[in-house]
């Protein structure tokens, strides 16, 4: 029993190619036996011969040519036929799915076809083994993938930043697909930068790189040992490309398995720009609806003022806290000195002495001259400005360094002005909603002038 067992064990263990070569050995037949590999054929054994290459190029034999393409009849077969002047006699052995080619440079006997149909027999028992043993390590593969996806499910669709992103995707594929090197670019529109690897990593933007559509599908760049597979992940304006190496050029299953992990990969993108799209609305509704009850308590604020003096100290103070700058000037037109005079300043948010500058104005400049709701400091000169509306330059000191100015307009006249600034060390910038609520509060505040 052990015998048979260990005749069985050297058989499936490749000794059936083995038997093979002494039998044809001991018949005296110059021999190479081969394999199809690709498009050429693998040299697995010679007798009698010292092969030149260990790979054989089909147009050197033109065996396919030789035998019917038709699928066996039967478990394995043996067929022999005439080859050309290198090889004028070939036999083939075959299953279902595996193939040996005998190429011989004697002509066997007539019997040798029979002869050989035991060995063929146990080609194809070794051969069975062999696709068994292969199918068992593609099944635990796809088992091992099948749970790396499921991983992957319960974390790609998290919210995360785009180099977060980057790198937990050259994580999974580390994990999943055992690469040699993962590296991971992004376009930046005419080139690329590197999430994940060195500078010198990074490629020309040409080709794949460059391909304005791409979908998640796995592209071979480079056909030989180190084999190179680039994934694209793109969507929008995102564009994002994993490229990895092998020794060994990946199967199927693992193409499939990149593939998945591209549209995983394009979707999770999708949605959290959805999301990020979703909270940028609901923080400006938010922040709409805020606006909208900061103005109502600012206006009841205002009429409340029972002096002028209390009204101009409430509007600069409201100023000052609805866009956080601490450098406010309050300038208004005076009837008695016919011009604008500084009624209000802070400094660091604190009260300090006005001006006592005078800005000469016989009368109030009309509405009409004064165009903008609002005025950028720093792209248009103080002087500039007052003398497009028909004024001298500024008088007052401090205006200079000052970011933004606000006309109180009422329906006829230039009634005062609002001029804000940052300090040194925290510069503010408004947006367009602050801009936009400060006109109105400018604007409501040059109709509450006339109660006074």
């Amino acid at each position: 029993m052990e015998d048979l067992y260990s005749q069985i064990d050297f058989i499936v263990s490749g000794g059936a190619l083995k038997l093979l070569t002494d039998f044809l050995g001991s018949k005296d037949l110059p021999t190479l036996v081969v394999e199809p590999s690709g498009e050429d054929f693998q040299v697995l054994d010679a007798v009698g011969l010292v092969p030149d290459s260990l790979i054989i190029k089909d147009k050197d034999l033109h065996i396919h040519s030789l035998f019917s393409t038709n699928p066996p009849l039967v478990a394995f077969e043996v067929e022999q036929a005439k080859g050309n002047e290198t090889w004028p006699f070939v036999i083939r052995m075959r299953g279902s799915h595996w193939e040996l080619y005998l190429l011989m440079k004697k002509e066997p006997e007539s019997s040798l076809v029979d002869e050989l149909h035991s060995y063929a027999g146990l080609v194809r028992i070794w051969r069975t083994v062999q696709r068994i043993d292969e199918t068992e390590k593609q099944l635990s593969r796809l088992s091992y993938m099948i749970l790396a996806t499921k991983s992957t499910l319960a974390s790609i669709f998290e919210p995360m930043p785009l180099q977060y992103f980057a790198a937990f995707l050259t994580d999974v594929l580390h994990e999943s697909l055992f690469p040699k090197t993962v590296v991971v670019f992004k376009d930046q529109g005419s080139y690329l930068t590197v999430f994940n690897g060195k500078a010198e990593d990074i490629p020309e933007r040409r080709g794949i790189y460059a391909e304005p559509i791409l979908p998640p599908t796995p592209v071979i760049t480079h056909n030989e040992a180190p084999y190179e597979i680039v994934l694209p992940v793109t969507e929008g304006e995102t564009r994002l490309f994993c490229r990895m190496t092998w020794d060994t050029l990946p199967d199927a299953q693992m193409i499939n398995f990149m593939e998945l992990l591209g549209n995983l990969a394009v979707r999770a993108i999708v949605i959290n720009n959805l999301r990020l799209q979703n909270q940028q609305a609901a923080s400006y509704i938010s922040r709409g609806e805020f606006t909208v009850l900061s103005l109502s308590n600012v206006l009841k604020i205002l009429k409340s003022a029972g002096t002028e003096d209390r009204f101009l100290s409430l509007l600069v103070d409201i100023f000052v806290e609805q866009c956080r700058l601490p450098e406010c000037i309050l300038a208004v037109w005076d009837k008695a000195r016919q011009g604008y005079i500084m009624a209000d300043k802070r400094s660091g948010r604190i009260k300090v002495d006005a001006d006592p500058a005078l800005l000469p104005a016989p009368a109030p400049i009309p509405a009409d001259q004064v165009p903008e709701i609002s005025y950028n400091l720093e792209e248009g000169n103080p002087d500039l400005i007052f003398k497009s509306w028909g004024l001298a330059g500024c008088p007052w000191t401090g205006v200079a360094s000052m970011h933004y100015l606000f006309p109180i307009c009422d329906d006829t006249s230039l009634v005062g002005m609002l001029i804000l600034g940052s300090d040194a060390l925290h510069r503010i910038t408004l947006d367009k909603s602050q801009l936009a609520s400060l006109h109105l509060i400018a604007q409501f505040a040059a109709y509450e002038f006339r109660r006074f």
